[in-house]
């Protein structure tokens, strides 16, 4: 049942165990969470009073700064599982201690309980997502923590429609002692989990230093520079400040509005419950299907929707202020926040330089962050002697106004933005998945100047500005390329035909024509394949059978090739021919058009060819057809020429193999160490992207004497970020391995002695030193 599970959620075998202790602590964390805040807010509500809401978030602003400056120095003197496992002991007690206290009507803990409810919401996040990052690596965190995330989100559900049922079981109060309850459960799940995986103790013997934090005159001082030259800094200020100042004020007026909807503790309370249950359904629908809806606006404009709705939210609180605009503004601004504006701002961020991130982003959300919330629940505190909480919108909309500019000097800025990194060289690309390449350059202005630079660009800068423009799937860039093609060199023009597409359409005829020079083969192979990739109805438009008898074979092949589908039994006679010929030339031609042609029938006469080794020379043509045709068992056939003697036989070895077990892994960690550099890059390449993955396998690596390998391999852990649980899991392997060499040493000395018991045991001792 669990390889079931594993298999469907993309998780393998040896990690199973783990992630699913993983989601279960992150239930639990979740679950108790929405319990504890269904009930703060209920009893701060109805017993305290909305009124006070505004300086209890200004104080809980004030705690926050030092909680986690407090946190910081513990996380550097506690390891992090234990930590975490304290924490959520103490967190219970301490709110089980306050349940005692709730008959003695000590009015200040339920301002107090308001306040610990977020705060122990963030500490336990903090301390849940780092214990997570130590215990998995960076591939599987890709992989894994959206599934982690879905998990805490399904607790929250279940917590939230709880919520009401268990209050009508044990009653209002007691629902502090069921999260009692819950924190316990979660600080065992914490300690069971360091017993079953002791890499989570290794942190005992780290020294961590903390760094002392940097007050609000420092970051002014340090961020001032970049603040006189940077635009998209000042946007970014704009985007962070705004949104902060006019969330407390919709808080306090969506609290308002519920507080005057429910008269009782138990309606509030269901409502809460399903109200958030709802919600978060909705959060686990976007997570686990919708995934990014955003790109097809631009991110100017992607990054107006959400002050947009800001403004339909306060003016329906303005014309009819109740409980269902109260239900409208925080789902429409939960969902837009999550699908639109958190991952359009995290790509914002992303444009600038690596090196000014670090002190971009603290600087963002703490200082600018603060500010804003103390500015939104003075606003709330002034005003409650002056007018309804119904007006506050009115004090709210200038505020988001300002916002929704932000978004509209971005878009008018954005392209010179944007074209100075990238002609800077600051913008990193390579690092950019491709969904965020086409969001960052989904803008009319812009894409028409990338189009602009194409034109008048020529050799490499020229296929630089093609790719990009193919990455982000620009209209017309068909045309662009047959305009571009004529004033460019055939280097440059064999790179631009790979990327015209097989909607190039009837023009793209004329252009191949206009190029056609049968005295340039590598022109003339890129000309017939581009040709090839067109419908049937315009590349007829091309005359294909004149290449037929052209003096270079691979001309020939891929003109064959091209004409194969037309007349399958015609040029198949022609390829076979080719094929049984005893010139090398026109065997290279048949391989070539049999790997062209795409028909799989072919691969048996391949594999009878690579076996016949009849030369050398054909064989990097033959492992690349039988690549391309898919033939079964393709690794057992390449595997024996990874060692070959030619450097392109390696290669193209090295190409057609796919890394599907230890085995292979470990054949192409070998390679690392070749004589030909292209190899070595290429077997790098090939291990940091396969799917196939075992950390073990690498740390294993590290102990042969070769520095290529061991350089490559300690790139790769870097790049993998492998974590102290994989090098555990490998030592203690090889621990286990070891103790069965030795019971297996001491059972072969019970047997009589003789020359092959002896050189047996000599045998599994020195696998037990290794």
């Amino acid at each position: 049942m669990l390889k079931l599970l594993g298999k469907w959620l993309n998780i393998y075998e040896n990690e199973i165990g783990l992630f699913l202790w993983t989601v279960a602590l992150l239930f639990l964390l979740r679950s108790s969470g929405i319990l504890l805040n269904n009930y703060a807010e209920t009893a701060f509500l109805k017993r305290f009073g909305v009124e006070y809401l505004p300086i209890v978030n200004m104080i809980n602003a004030i705690a926050t700064f030092f909680l986690m400056g407090l946190m910081a120095v513990m996380m550097g003197k506690i390891p992090g599982s234990r930590l975490l496992s304290y924490l959520f002991v103490f967190c219970g007690v301490s709110v089980a201690g306050i349940r005692l206290l709730i008959p003695l009507d000590i009015d200040i803990i339920y301002p107090v309980l308001f306040m610990l409810k977020s705060q122990y919401e963030v500490l336990l996040a903090l301390l849940f997502w780092n214990l997570a990052n130590d215990l998995f690596n960076t591939r599987q965190s890709k992989r894994l923590f959206p599934l982690i995330t879905a998990g805490g989100v399904i607790g929250q559900i279940l917590g939230s429609f709880g919520t009401p049922i268990l209050a009508k079981t044990i009653t209002f109060d007691n629902l502090l002692l069921a999260y009692l309850c819950t924190t316990l459960l979660g600080g065992v799940i914490v300690k069971r989990m360091s017993l079953r995986f002791p890499a989570l103790l290794l942190s005992d013997q780290k020294a961590k230093k903390t760094k002392s934090g940097t007050s609000m005159i420092k970051e002014f001082k340090k961020i001032g520079p970049l603040l006189k030259e940077s635009t998209l800094l000042k946007i970014l200020i704009v985007l962070t400040f705004m949104p902060n100042v006019v969330i407390p004020i919709m808080n306090y007026q969506f609290n308002f509005a519920v507080n005057e909807q429910f008269a009782t503790e138990g309606s509030m309370l269901q409502f809460f419950g399903y109200f958030r249950g709802f919600l978060n359904i909705i959060s686990l629908i976007i997570l686990m299907f919708v995934g990014r809806i955003y790109g097809r606006w631009g991110l100017p404009v992607a990054l107006m929707f959400h002050p947009f709705n800001y403004i339909f939210a306060f003016l329906a609180f303005l014309f009819r202020f109740d409980v269902f605009s109260a239900m409208y503004a925080r789902m429409s601004t939960n969902i837009l926040r999550t699908t639109i504006n958190i991952p359009s701002n995290a790509i914002l961020m992303g444009l600038f330089p690596e090196s000014y991130r670090a002190m971009v982003r603290p600087f963002l959300r703490g200082t600018v962050v603060r500010v804003g919330l103390f500015l939104g629940s003075g606003l709330i505190l002034f005003s409650e002697s002056i007018f309804h909480p119904r007006y506050l919108s009115l004090v709210a909309l200038p505020f988001v106004a300002a916002w929704v500019i932000g978004p509209f000097i971005l878009k008018r800025s954005y392209s010179k933005i944007l074209l100075d990194l990238i002609s800077g060289d600051t913008l990193d690309l390579k690092s950019m998945e491709e969904k965020d390449i086409g969001q960052l350059f989904n803008d009319k202005k812009i894409q028409d100047q990338l189009v602009q630079g194409f034109l008048s660009a020529h050799a490499d800068d020229c296929l630089w500005y093609a790719r990009l423009l193919k990455s982000i799937s620009i209209e017309n860039l068909d045309a662009h390329i047959l305009t571009c093609i004529k004033n460019q060199d055939d280097k440059t023009r064999i790179g631009l035909l790979e990327l015209l597409s097989p909607q190039a359409g009837k023009e793209a005829i004329q252009a191949l024509k206009d190029m056609a020079d049968p005295e340039k083969p590598d022109l003339m192979v890129a000309i017939i394949q581009a040709t090839n990739r067109l419908s049937p109805e315009i590349s007829t438009g091309f005359n294909m059978e004149i290449y037929l008898t052209s003096r270079d074979p691979e001309i020939r092949a891929y003109a064959v090739a091209a004409l194969y589908n037309n007349e399958p039994s015609k040029y198949k006679k022609i390829i076979n021919t080719w094929l049984d010929s005893d010139d090398m030339h026109e065997r290279k031609a048949g391989i070539i058009a049999a790997m062209e042609s795409q028909d799989v029938s072919y691969g048996s006469k391949l594999k009878e060819m690579l076996h016949a080794k009849k030369s050398n020379s054909l064989l990097p043509f033959i492992l690349m057809g039988l690549d391309r045709l898919k033939v079964k068992d393709l690794n057992s056939l390449v595997l024996p020429y990874l060692s070959h003697a030619l450097d392109s036989v390696r290669r193209a070895a090295l190409e057609a193999l796919d890394i599907d077990n230890d085995d292979s892994l470990r054949k192409i960690i070998y390679l690392m160490d070749d004589s030909s550099v292209k190899i070595q890059e290429l077997a790098r390449k090939k291990l940091n992207i396969s799917s196939y993955q075992n950390t073990q396998v690498l740390i294993e690596s590290l102990s042969i004497p070769r520095r290529k390998i061991r350089d490559g391999v300690f790139d790769l852990l870097t790049s993998q970020n492998v974590k102290d649980l994989d090098v555990y899991r490998y030592a203690k392997a090889q621990l286990e391995k070891g103790y069965i060499n030795l019971a297996q040493v001491d059972a072969l000395r019970l047997f009589t002695e003789s020359r092959e018991r002896n050189l047996l045991i000599d045998h599994l001792e020195q696998k037990r030193k290794i």
